[in-house]
């Protein structure tokens, strides 16, 4: 059974004594920098339970909490130096790093919001700013004022040093400077519902702390929206589900103050990013991402719910770029393993639990499924057709190169490509060819031509043995005819091995000379599929040294 399943109906079995209306399942993240894969993991976790709900029958809904009325915490690194006089402020009242959206957080936010139906997410969000200016909170304001020592006793046991006696579960936005992190409350008037602050700026002022003038810090913020939203289940990085963490601490605070039953607690591992031989946490704050929004770049929304869901959220993940054409292979292996076990499930062939697995998996993955299996080239594959079909004057793949590249390379259903009622098929190609294209440019190779000069200068650096390959094999490819039962990558590849053979040659050195006189390189793509990718008559000249 898939992990988001097994969650589901724990999260059922512990929740039927209350008898809820409906399964409430809540995520969120502080949109201080770009929202990351790690960051993303946490909201797929919470719709892969969402989902798993769905399954069972209940009634649920999945949620999304942007926390945009924190402070900014420090100017990091992707801000200009001017931005050291918004630390402090709410993130929701800063303007906008690049002008674009109407203030910092929408810079951060709107990018992940406009990617949540690609990758197949249906949620309602909420922001922070809005809930709190709007009323939501002004009675868990007011409870936690009345019950600041309940609060305090619960926050001290957890602390090296406890809070000091006048601490209030209160941070208060000042009117002069606008900041909420260098206010203090100083004093509570539970009669008229009114604070006394005073701010480091030297202002100070008695208000209602309503609609949007004061907050609540995080570990109390945290339980007062369990019972607002009446959550049942919500991810947490291991940092708040650690021994003395928020959970800990927003448990005790849910009971005693708030008096609502945590919800059940799901943690999730960092997801790290591999940059040469480290691989370090993902975090805005420090620089080390790879955005949500980039992802759509060079690959399609279901591989990266894929690359998330396959794994509990326990599992550690590394992510590395450079691996990603794997990563693809694995999730096409699944699709392809998918329409096998329905057409078995459908011929009333009983399948056993690994099989119903991964029927579950690719259904978890996959928002839009397909009618029947897609044509999948192996996105490895797309790297090279794409670079080698791009026409640099239009900026576009020639879509019709890339058919003919296909057919030659044994892929008998490219000609279908053309016709109508294969759209899905050939849009799926086209935006993968992209895709594979863009990851090439900025995370794998880009295959260059060298020139015929320093093909010249290369070949002649070859051994005498290498040189007479080349020449041989010249002769036996042009004896080749041109069309596609001929010239094509498996007889290309079996000539490269037979024109070894021919004069004893190990068939990896004419590989390493052929990967030197066409790249400039030892090695290189496939070579078989390679050359019959390149026009014909190209190839015949370049081996012509």
């Amino acid at each position: 059974m898939h992990w988001a399943d097994a969650t589901a109906k724990k999260i059922i079995k512990k929740r039927q004594k209350q008898n809820p209306k409906k399964y409430l399942i809540s995520s969120g993240i502080t949109p201080s920098g770009h929202i990351h894969v790690g960051n993303a993991r946490e909201t797929l976790t919470a719709d892969g339970i969402y989902k798993g709900l769905l399954k069972e029958g209940v009634e649920a809904e999945l949620i999304f909490i942007a926390d945009n009325y924190d402070p900014l915490r420090k100017v990091y690194p992707f801000l200009p130096p001017e931005y050291e006089k918004f630390v402090g402020m709410p993130l929701s009242e800063i303007p906008c790093p690049e002008g674009c959206c109407d203030s910092y957080a929408d810079h951060f936010l709107n990018p992940f919001i406009n990617s949540l139906d690609d990758l197949g997410i249906n949620l309602t969000v909420y922001k922070a700013d809005e809930n709190y200016k709007n009323g939501l909170y002004n009675d868990a304001i007011i409870t936690a004022l009345n019950d600041r020592d309940k609060i305090k006793g619960v926050l001290d046991k957890y602390r090296r040093e406890p809070l000091p006696e006048d601490w209030y579960p209160l941070n208060i936005i000042c009117e002069k400077c606008g900041k909420l992190s260098t206010t203090k409350v100083i004093n509570y008037n539970s009669e008229e519902s009114t604070v006394d602050y005073e701010c480091q700026c030297g202002h100070k002022n008695t208000v209602k702390p309503f609609d949007g003038r004061g907050k609540l810090p995080w570990r109390v913020d945290w339980p007062a929206r369990w019972k607002i939203f009446d959550v049942v289940a919500e991810p947490m990085g291991k940092d708040h589900g650690a021994s003395g963490g928020s959970y800990d601490t927003g448990i005790k605070i849910s009971q005693m103050v708030y008096r609502y039953g945590a919800p059940e607690k799901i943690i999730y591992e960092w997801i790290q990013l591999k940059v040469g031989d480290k691989a370090l946490p993902m975090s805005s704050s420090s620089g080390v991402v790879f955005a949500v929004k980039d992802w759509v770049k060079i690959c399609h929304p279901e591989v990266l719910r894929f690359l998330l869901l396959r794994s509990k959220p326990s599992k550690h993940i590394d992510f590395n770029l450079k691996t990603l054409p794997n990563i693809v292979d694995d999730y096409d292996e699944l699709e392809t393993k998918y329409f096998g076990l329905k057409e078995k499930e459908g011929n009333g062939e009983e399948l056993n639990e690994n099989e119903k697995d991964k029927i579950r998996l690719y259904e978890l993955c996959t928002p839009k499924i397909p009618n029947k299996l897609p044509l999948n080239i192996p996105y490895k594959f797309c790297v090279i057709v794409s670079q080698i079909a791009y026409n640099p004057e239009t900026e576009t793949i020639d879509m019709n190169k890339v058919i003919d590249i296909l057919k030659r390379n044994n892929y008998e259903q490219a000609e279908l490509l053309k016709y109508e009622e294969n759209k899905e098929d050939y849009n799926k190609l086209k935006t993968r060819l992209y895709c594979a294209m863009n990851w090439a440019i900025e995370y794998g190779e880009k295959l260059i031509l060298i020139d015929s000069n320093t093909a010249k200068e290369n070949y002649n650096e070859l051994s005498q043995k290498q040189k007479e390959w080349i020449k041989l094999f010249r002769e036996n490819l042009k004896n080749m005819g041109n069309n596609e039962e001929s010239y094509n990558a498996s007889s290309i590849h079996e000539l490269i091995y037979d024109s070894a053979k021919e004069i004893d040659l190990e068939p990896k050195e004419a590989f390493s000379a052929s990967y030197k006189i066409l790249l400039g390189k030892n090695y290189g793509p496939k070579l078989g599929s390679f050359l019959s990718s390149l026009d014909k008559d190209f190839v015949i000249e370049r081996y012509a040294l």
